[in-house]
């Protein structure tokens, strides 16, 4: 990330970027891992402060390329000495939380509750600047309603205060994830700033990374929930921005193997816990296999790592071209 900022960025997404979803994507995109940009889960300054190496971090097992851990918080002190932890802790990057709209976040007056104090948050990211040698950057929203959307100002206070670049989600916090994301409203805030800019917010395939890009002109596109139970998805965004044409259409076997190796991965990392969490993933790896509702229910009601594991080898045990049906994906 010092040299060349890499053009695309799997942003924090809480129970999904960790460090097994990390060499996940990682190991789909083989030789164009180094052209996506890949986070830390969200984690709290406060949080970092009480354990120096939270299980959130991880970073000493990350084994291959860069990774940047995103704080939030709203003391700049605390942020300023937890961005210092997460740098020796070999973080080559911190990105600060602005845009989180969920409300035990902004009712802590942390995430896009920041973007309704413009000066508490330049303040912040001064602070964490001052503190470390790696670059800083934030995540943000175009405001916090349709009557203060405010982003123009807030990313020339943060360009001010120092960040490398910025990400903005086209919606307000009060759309939260709903409706559909301005990408118009992102290309004005280009048009004004001097450092990067990612564009964030319905980005799901090749062909709408290469709309955003040619309506924003933004440096690059963070892509965040289309990644859960698709790490295919940030493989043919990056073929695609790289030029190539060969896209990658995973068959029913591919899903359902990844699917099986991810599970795996999650309870050699966590134990049963690590497997729970994957139930969102499963639920986009069997979609669009015939009888997908009933795959998904048997391993959202899955009790454990066996039953799940026994499920999913069950299905690749299966006469794949007669039992399944699976249309085209949409990603050309």
């Amino acid at each position: 990330m010092k040299n060349k900022l890499p053009q695309i960025y799997i942003p924090p997404m809480a129970g999904v970027t960790d460090l097994v979803f990390r060499r996940l994507v990682r190991l789909v995109l083989g030789e164009l891992a180094s052209s996506v940009l890949l986070s830390t889960e969200m984690i709290s300054s406060k949080g970092i402060m009480y354990q120096e190496n939270p299980t959130r971090m991880r970073l000493a097992d990350d084994e291959q390329g860069k990774v940047i851990i995103q704080l939030f918080g709203h003391e700049p002190a605390v942020m300023a000495e937890a961005a210092q932890i997460a740098e020796k802790a070999g973080a080559s990057g911190i990105d600060i939380n602005m845009g989180c709209p969920v409300p035990k976040i902004v009712n802590g007056k942390d995430g896009a509750a920041l973007m309704k104090e413009p000066s508490l948050a330049e303040n912040i990211v001064r602070e964490v600047v001052s503190a470390v040698d790696i670059p800083v950057s934030v995540k943000t929203r175009l405001g916090w309603n349709e009557q203060n959307k405010n982003i123009a100002e807030f990313a020339l206070r943060l360009q001010d205060a120092g960040i490398k670049f910025l990400t903005i989600h086209g919606r307000t916090r009060s759309q939260a994830y709903t409706g559909k994301a301005n990408w118009l409203e992102i290309a004005k805030v280009k048009e004004i700033l001097e450092i990067p800019v990612f564009a964030n917010g319905d980005i799901d395939s090749p062909t709408t990374a290469q709309e955003a890009l040619k309506t924003t002109n933004a440096h690059g596109l963070a892509c965040a929930r289309a990644t859960i139970g698709n790490p295919w998805v940030i493989l043919n965004i990056a073929k695609k921005l790289a030029g190539q044409d060969n896209l990658t259409e995973p068959t029913v076997e591919d899903r359902l193997k990844v699917a099986l190796l991810h599970t795996q991965l999650a309870y050699e990392d966590k134990g049963e816990r690590g497997v729970q969490a994957l139930k969102r993933h499963f639920s986009k790896y069997v979609s669009g296999i015939k009888t997908a509702s009933v795959w998904r229910q048997k391993l959202a009601l899955a009790p454990n790592y066996a039953e799940i594991k026994n499920i999913l080898e069950q299905m690749l045990e299966l006469d794949l071209k007669t039992t399944f049906d699976i249309p085209k994906i949409a990603l050309l």
